[in-house]
């Protein structure tokens, strides 16, 4: 697996630059549990983004061997 193709992806910078908005929504809020549940909302988001760049290989496979059967 190449990084090259994780800094490159739309979804995963747009979910990183969302850390700046998570952090400026966190900063406003009171201190306790409900801002855990935004950031780690933040973080399933990112999570996803990069799952999908790390299939997207797999998914160009499927799709090459469904059409040659």
């Amino acid at each position: 697996m190449a990084i090259g193709k994780y800094l490159t992806s739309p979804a995963v910078l747009g979910a990183a630059l969302g850390a700046v908005g998570t952090a400026r929504r966190a900063g406003g809020m009171p201190r306790d549990w409900r801002r855990f549940i935004v950031w780690g909302v933040w973080l399933g988001g990112l999570a996803l983004a990069v799952a999908s760049v790390a299939m997207q290989d797999q998914d160009q496979e499927f799709e090459v061997e469904k059409k040659s059967r």
